[in-house]
């Protein structure tokens, strides 16, 4: 019988991470919600109980309901042998976790902060995941959802092989020697996208958007507005489109840090979501923050195993002076 995967934030922009990978643990918070009723109660019961935990005044109705089916989710539908996957903000990295335990109280370290109460001891069958190496159907899945705890559904199977090595996944290779040219490439990579020009670099994110399923109308991309270089709408069909801004920054060896950020983010509107690039990168602040407010963001190395695929256009395929297959 297959098992399932799970996605959990592990607090504001992996706030927990290090307490929980001290002690070997995935959890969630809501450290008033009783154990006893978080393990062994119904939906109903469980949502009245948080209903009186918390008060109508500071917690509505709705978040409520929430709150109840991520719960009920993590102790009582997650099961011993199921996956669960974090990312790391900080770290730019992703953990595969393996369950070994039901959902338990937290009673070690009471005077920790940590907003950690309802656990499950974890076991890790492989070292982190650099999220650049992550397979894009799970990127999505866990980068997206803004909630504490979900289900990567239909996500088993492939979490299951790359913890056990079955697939070509260059992180569980154990050839050294691979895994040193791969980097290697990358490293190349990146270098030469930092020579690109500003204008290069906003057909490169464009072409990036169009290969995730966007719409973007290139004769409005740049130009002088002062913060959004590029629109992408993307179709779900009958969930509706989803609207995301861009901006674009090519700083020389300067990180983007988070004011720069939260002052575009001022103008991005709450009709659309914020995509942030900066060719340089991100301080760790930004990093952290951007996470906790839903902004994506991207930066050069994001874009090397994109350019490697073959997808851009010949103009900057020419630029990058990368070896191609004829035709692709």
């Amino acid at each position: 019988m297959t098992g399932r995967a799970w996605g959990i934030k592990l607090g504001s922009g992996g706030s927990t991470v290090p307490f929980c990978e001290r002690h070997a643990i995935v959890g969630v918070g809501w450290q008033d919600v009783e154990p006893s009723v978080a393990t062994a109660q119904n939906r109903d019961e469980i949502w009245s109980h948080i209903r009186e935990a918390y008060p109508p005044e500071k917690v509505p109705n709705v978040k409520v309901s929430n709150w109840t089916g991520q719960l009920f989710r993590f102790c009582q539908e997650c099961s011993v042998g199921d996956y669960v996957l974090y990312y790391d903000p900080p770290n730019k990295r992703v953990r595969v976790c393996r369950v070994k335990s039901a959902s338990m109280y937290r009673s070690f370290e009471p005077k920790d902060e940590s907003d950690i109460w309802h656990y499950r001891e974890v076991e890790y069958p492989i070292e982190a995941i650099p999220v650049l190496d992550l397979y894009g159907s799970l990127k999505g899945k866990l980068l997206g959802p803004r909630m504490s705890f979900w289900e990567l559904q239909g996500s088993f199977d492939t979490i299951d092989a790359i913890a056990c090595g079955k697939k070509p996944h260059l992180v569980a290779v154990p050839d050294l020697e691979l895994r040193q040219c791969y980097e290697e490439l990358r490293r190349l990579v990146t270098r030469r996208l930092e020579r690109l020009q500003s204008h290069d670099w906003e057909y490169l994110v464009v072409d990036y958007l169009k290969a995730q399923g966007a719409h973007v109308n290139e004769l409005e991309v740049g130009g002088s507005r002062p913060i959004i270089d590029a629109e992408a709408r993307f179709d779900h069909g009958e969930l509706g489109e989803e609207l995301w801004r861009v901006q674009i920054k090519r700083y020389q060896d300067r990180k983007v840090d988070w004011p720069e950020i939260e002052k575009d983010l001022k103008s991005v509107g709450d009709d659309a979501r914020f995509c942030f690039v900066s060719v340089s990168g991100f301080t760790s602040e930004a990093s952290k923050e951007a996470y906790k407010q839903g902004v994506r963001l991207l930066d050069g190395e994001d874009f090397t195993l994109f350019v490697l695929g073959g997808k851009i256009r010949d103009s900057l395929k020419e630029k990058l002076a990368l070896p191609f297959a004829p035709g692709v």
